[in-house]
């Protein structure tokens, strides 16, 4: 509970060692700033996908298909986007428009899910949580962590510009996101954003993998991330892809389309 903004600069300012009666002074000091900021982080728009690239890059047969998968699998968690293309003016628009999402309707209470990722972020807070909450500072910001088992299913509004996913940033694609844990990559370059045509997957939307890294990326040792780390894994979201008898939900296709449709979000 508490502004979000009090909250991170909080926990980034531990995590730099800075003195807390010094910070607690600056956001005093500089209400009317962290003020502009919160209003600017909640008014901010998500990019789409159609400010970096053309809009007959995305298959609208295929994104529609993606849309009717979405609503039986994922939107329980992760929240319901209706889209301009299924308006009754939707044979009015133009290509762009109607990708559009019109209407997002995610939950009234923000639900925390436990969906087998990695539980180390979770531990850790457990662990931290008292001492945090006793801070001079944290009563003053009236802030306080409840640790809960499990994270939150985020609205999905720019997930393509989102990666690499997962609250530890451990899955590097959409496509890795849809795939069982066994078939996600253990490693991955996290490589500057700087050119769309080489830097980006546009296939399965985040970061290049396997023969895809760009050369000048591998010579970064400190930019590879390796899941085999602990609070790094790539477990987890699993169950959701599998039916009953333990096969894959989704076909190569299936997830092809579901790419699709998050691409428009």
């Amino acid at each position: 509970s508490g502004n979000p903004i009090f909250t991170n600069f909080l926990w980034n300012e531990i995590g730099r060692g800075t003195d807390l009666k010094e910070l607690e002074k600056w956001m005093q000091d500089n209400s009317k700033t962290i003020k502009e900021i919160t209003a600017a982080a909640f008014s901010t728009e998500a990019p789409r996908y159609t400010d970096f690239f053309p809009v007959n890059s995305i298959d609208v047969a295929s994104a529609k298909r993606g849309e009717k998968l979405f609503n039986t699998s994922c939107l329980k968690c992760h929240g319901e986007y209706q889209k301009a293309w299924s308006g009754e003016n939707a044979d009015q628009l133009s290509a762009i428009e109607l990708l559009a999402t019109t209407k997002v309707i995610y939950h009234d209470k923000t639900p925390v899910k436990d969906v087998g990722t990695d539980p180390n972020r979770y531990q850790a807070m457990k662990y931290f949580a008292d001492e945090l909450n006793n801070l001079a500072i944290s009563k003053w910001m009236k802030t306080k962590v409840e640790p809960q088992v499990g994270y939150v299913p985020p609205p999905l509004v720019g997930i393509w510009a989102r990666y690499p996913y997962f609250h530890n940033n451990s899955i590097p694609t959409l496509c890795d996101v849809l795939s069982t844990e066994k078939n996600r990559p253990k490693k991955f370059v996290l490589g500057p954003a700087e050119n769309k045509e080489t830097d980006f997957d546009q296939e399965c939307v985040g970061y290049p993998v396997a023969n895809k890294i760009p050369k000048a990326w591998l010579k970064d040792d400190e930019a590879v991330f390796d899941t085999t780390k602990p609070g790094l894994r790539n477990i987890g979201h699993t169950k959701m892809l599998l039916n009953e008898n333990g096969t894959e939900k989704f076909s190569v296709s299936d997830k092809k389309d579901l790419v699709s449709f998050l691409k428009t979000l």
